[in-house]
């Protein structure tokens, strides 16, 4: 397992351990590897609680793929998806296999569950994670890991047995998910829900010259700020993720959008449980400014 998740790391894939084998904790995060290499968190009564946060945003060195491997043992390898590897997973279960084989789709992994994983290249923007989780848009079986999600990799396994590639190779492309699938009677719309529309850019505005507005050819920052508030309802990291993505379209430096990005936090603090910090802002900020700034928008195939 240790060979396997140095080959994936090697591939530019960030990974995490997970518990592995027959434990009822199988595909769950190893915690006590990650705690012990400090990816944790301390809670209210001073206890620590295992975080794999950072490692959305870089990859594991070896001294920590070292220590949860071949020191704690870690049985299962997990791929964190998202912006941080480069892909988001399609995740379908056993209700979903009827819908698959109508869309000829080809898994890449076949889960011990009887379910798939297809691999889509990260589009350049925010993917959420377990979208029909939180909007009730996806098909029976169907489900997406995008970022701030992992999927377990071959050679996983649980109980019920293990995860196995197929000789697919070739990724699956947003164009070959139509945009809208009727399953049972209801139409569901499908790309979208998968989060693999593009989100639209930012309109100029008007407003007065003391409000800090960039030069004539930027969208000005209060503008930016008040777009990416709406999307803090359904995740704050994400409107952080999607304000980083305008202000590098609009031609603003990294560390002006890392400034202006404390006024979005102080407008989305209280908009959902649980603290919500500057940094965390600031590093989906950074996150965002990975990629090569191209009109409006850059996608993940075109840096690559």
């Amino acid at each position: 397992m240790f060979k396997e998740a140095c080959a994936r790391v090697a591939r530019g894939l960030s990974v995490i351990p997970t518990g592995g084998g027959i434990s009822p904790k199988a595909k769950q995060p190893h915690h006590e590897a990650l705690k012990a290499t400090g990816h944790f968190t301390i809670n209210g009564k001073g206890q620590r609680r295992s975080s794999w946060k950072e490692l959305q945003r870089r990859l594991p060195t070896r001294a920590e793929l070292e220590a949860w491997y071949l020191e704690h043992r870690a049985r299962g390898l997990g791929i964190v998806t998202g912006v941080v590897s480069g892909w988001v997973v399609v995740d379908v279960d056993p209700a979903g296999l009827d819908l698959l084989h109508d869309l000829a789709w080809t898994p890449h992994v076949l889960s011990p569950s009887g379910g798939a994983h297809l691999y889509v290249r990260h589009p350049g923007w925010y993917v959420a994670s377990n979208a029909s989780h939180t909007n009730g848009q996806l098909p029976p079986g169907f489900d997406v890991r995008g970022d701030g999600g992992y999927v377990m990799a071959p050679p996983s396994r649980n109980r019920a047995g293990t995860y196995r590639r197929t000789d697919v190779r070739r990724a699956l492309s947003i164009e070959e998910i139509p945009e809208v699938v009727t399953v049972g009677g209801v139409t569901y719309p499908l790309r979208a829900a998968l989060g693999l529309v593009r989100p639209e850019p930012v309109e100029r505005a008007e407003r007065p010259a003391s409000s800090g507005a960039g030069d004539d050819d930027q969208v000005p920052v209060w503008l930016i700020i008040d777009r990416a508030t709406e999307y803090a309802a359904e995740s704050r990291n994400k409107g952080a993720f999607m304000f980083g993505l305008w202000m590098h379209a609009n031609g603003y430096r990294q560390n002006e959008a890392l400034h202006h990005v404390m006024e979005y936090v102080q407008l989305v603090a209280g908009l959902r449980h649980g603290p919500f910090t500057v940094q965390e802002a600031q590093q989906a900020v950074a996150s965002a400014y990975r990629y090569e700034k191209q009109g409006a928008w850059v996608r993940q195939d075109d840096a690559a």
